[in-house]
This record gives C-alpha cells, sequence and structure tokens, in this order.
C-alpha cells in the first residue's frame, strides 16, 4: 500500500549528509530491480532505507514504474545509505545479503517489508523482525549465513554504491536518474509529482524510439 508521506517530508530530500568509503573499489555493483534487462532505457535509483522521502517514493514511484513499464524500462537500484541513520547501512547489509538469493521476488518482498515497516525499525533498530516476516524461515537463515559469510563482499558492494553517488554529486535521497542513447538525466525533486515527472521524460524517449 502507498505511504502517506509528511508535509514536511514535501520540502526537502533527505539531505545526503554520509561519510564516503575511504578506499572502496572501482566500478559499482547496483541491484537489479525489475523491468527489461536490455532495455536501451535504464533509471538508476540511489536510496535510503530510513530515509521516509525514500519509502514514499518507492510506492508511489519505483513500485508504478517496474508495473507500467516493465518491458520497457530497467530499473537499478543502489544503496545510499545517510551516515545521519543509524540503521541505513544495516538494512542496505540485508538487503544485500538478500538479492544473492537470485530471486527478484523475493528481494522485492524484502524491499516493500522494510520500507512499510521503516517507521517501526528505524527507532527501534529491530530488523530481523522485519526480514524475517518478508522472507521464508529457510531464506532468512541462508540471509543471515550471507551476511556472515560475504560480509566483507557486501560492505564493499555497498561502499562501491555510495562512491558512484558521490561521483555524480547527488543531492540527497532519493536521486533517480534517466539513462539512453548515452545521455544521463539527473530527477531529484523533494516533490509528491516525481511519478508524473519521471513519466512524463520516459514516455517522450519511448515515443523517439518508435
Amino acid at each position: 500500500m502507498p505511504r502517506k508521506l509528511p508535509t514536511a517530508i514535501f520540502i526537502v530530500l533527505c539531505l545526503a549528509t554520509f561519510t564516503p568509503p575511504a578506499s572502496a573499489a572501482e566500478g559499482s555493483s547496483g541491484l537489479f530491480l525489475g523491468g527489461s534487462i536490455d532495455s536501451p532505457v535504464k533509471i538508476e535509483v540511489f536510496s535510503d532505507f530510513e530515509c521516509p522521502a525514500c519509502s514514499y517514493h518507492f510506492f508511489n514511484t519505483i513500485q508504478p514504474v517496474l508495473k507500467n513499464y516493465k518491458d520497457r524500462v530497467a530499473v537499478v537500484y543502489y544503496e545510499f545509505p545517510l551516515s545521519g541513520h543509524r540503521y541505513a547501512r544495516p538494512a542496505s547489509r540485508y538487503v544485500s545479503a538478500a538479492a544473492r538469493l537470485g530471486d527478484q521476488g523475493k528481494l522485492l518482498k524484502l524491499f516493500e517489508t522494510l520500507f512499510a515497516d521503516q517507521d517501526k525499525w528505524a527507532v527501534d533498530g529491530n530488523l530481523e523482525a522485519s526480514v524475517s516476516r518478508a522472507l521464508s524461515p529457510e531464506d532468512f537463515q541462508k540471509v543471515k549465513s550471507i551476511m556472515e559469510t560475504e560480509s566483507e563482499s557486501i560492505e564493499q558492494g555497498i561502499d562501491r554504491d555510495v562512491k558512484l553517488g558521490v561521483s555524480r554529486n547527488i543531492p540527497g535521497t532519493p536521486t533517480i536518474f534517466i539513462n539512453n542513447a548515452g545521455k544521463q538525466e539527473m530527477v531529484s525533486l523533494p516533490n509528491v509529482n516525481i511519478y508524473s515527472l519521471l513519466t512524463w521524460r520516459l514516455n517522450g524517449i519511448l515515443r523517439q524510439q518508435k
């Protein structure tokens, strides 16, 4: 269900206050969320799981794009946990580990649950309750095992995402980039109508390809 966003959040994004990784590897990882992986139109989303604006735009922008443009665009998610959000990076670790299960449906379910439960775990830090609710007991144990055995790789992946965001000078979260024909356009507005803006741009790009 789409979340209602407090009125104050309409004024500003979650500002990009973070500590850049000291020695992140070159390149970027990113998680493929859906759409057509071979599409020439790629939407890149830089987001923070503890950011209220990111939660709102996941339900009201990203999910509708995945539904309505699934055969025409590729949607890729990049972790950008802000240092002012205590539990954002731990949430990113769970998601990065869950992505290694190789099941897109399970990954999206975890996204949905973490954002839906944000008001709870952002206060008490009880991420396990949300993760265990999103995944089966077997998958939950697999994710915990992955977090233990592949922790270094997971941290490096998050650092690569952050480094990429820093290199693009993103102003805060959520920030969306539309990539097409070698061109890149940033969409980063403290606006509840970001879905309307994004679809307007996508429709224009897709019409040109016909």
